[in-house]
């Protein structure tokens, strides 16, 4: 929803005889609490390509990603499709639109195989784990999976 702005649009600058207009400087009122106001309060969204992270090497066959964030709040969605891998390096998807703050945030995979996903602080990706086990997964166990999840974490 757009903000209403009309009520500071009425608002006339005093000419200096102190008989006219308010006594707030509309040019003050603007840049010092309006702006700051409407940056906090408004939602960006867009999209992102997610990337191997795992130092692996994998290329991704599909890989698509889109975000919202409010404030310091960031709500991700991605869908990756891993390719036949026997590589064993830990799993890891990079390429977040905001580094993780502490204590870093969490995800689901909403289809296929169950997995929890972890996004450690100071970083930008997302590591999936087992739900079972607890173990981190690594791309030999994702080869093939079509992974689409979601995670919400606080940025930096």
């Amino acid at each position: 929803m757009a903000i209403d702005r009309a009520p500071f649009n009425a608002l006339v600058d005093d000419d200096g005889s102190n008989l006219v207009g308010s006594i707030w400087n509309k040019a003050a009122i603007a840049a010092v609490i309006l702006d700051p106001a409407d940056a906090a309060f408004s939602v960006i969204t867009g999209t992102f390509t997610p990337v191997d992270a795992s130092g692996g090497g994998i290329v991704f066959s599909f890989a698509s990603g889109n975000y919202a964030r409010y404030g310091k709040i960031v709500i991700v969605t991605i869908q990756v499709v891993y390719p036949s891998t026997a590589n064993g390096a830990l799993a890891a998807i990079g390429g977040l639109p905001a580094t993780a703050a502490a204590p870093g945030g969490a995800g689901v995979s909403g289809y296929g195989v169950a997995r929890m996903w972890h996004l450690p602080p100071g970083g930008t990706s997302a590591q999936p784990f087992s739900p079972t086990t607890a173990a981190q997964q690594t791309n030999a166990q994702m080869s093939g999976a079509n992974v689409i999840f979601s995670a919400t974490y606080i940025s930096q």
